[in-house]
């Protein structure tokens, strides 16, 4: 970790891989390899339209802040409208989903997660 920059730009970061949303890419901020074991912070930008299909459910909560765009938060059948400076959390076991409604802004959301969660719930089974 002493070669790791204390401060940085998210746009900086690599693309991440396990991106699991079409016209989307996912940059990790902090997590197991970048300076905390207890949990994943991940940064979604998804373009214009973009987001996920089908709501998923698993067994670790997230919490959200979305940083640019508008959009919303399907969270146990209940959409959520969106925009900045908006925060979610989805609890454990609930089916969720979230999308960028602009036909022509991007969507930034910044969503944190226990390391089990940084996964692709489509591989899942769920």
């Amino acid at each position: 970790m002493e070669d790791m920059p204390l401060v940085g730009k998210i746009q900086d970061l690599p693309d991440a891989k396990g991106n699991f949303i079409k016209h989307a890419t996912k940059k990790i901020v902090f997590g197991p390899k970048h300076f905390s074991s207890e949990f994943v912070m991940r940064c979604w930008t998804l373009e214009p339209r973009a987001g996920e299909k089908d709501q998923h459910v698993h067994n670790w909560p997230h919490w959200a802040v979305l940083l640019s765009g508008e959009g919303f938060f399907v969270i146990d059948g209940e959409e959520y409208p969106i925009e900045h400076g908006s925060w979610i959390h989805v609890p454990n076991n609930v089916p969720h989903r979230f999308y960028n409604s602009s036909d022509t802004e991007k969507l930034e959301l910044l969503c944190i997660v226990p390391p089990r969660g940084d996964i692709d719930p489509t591989l899942m089974g769920c």
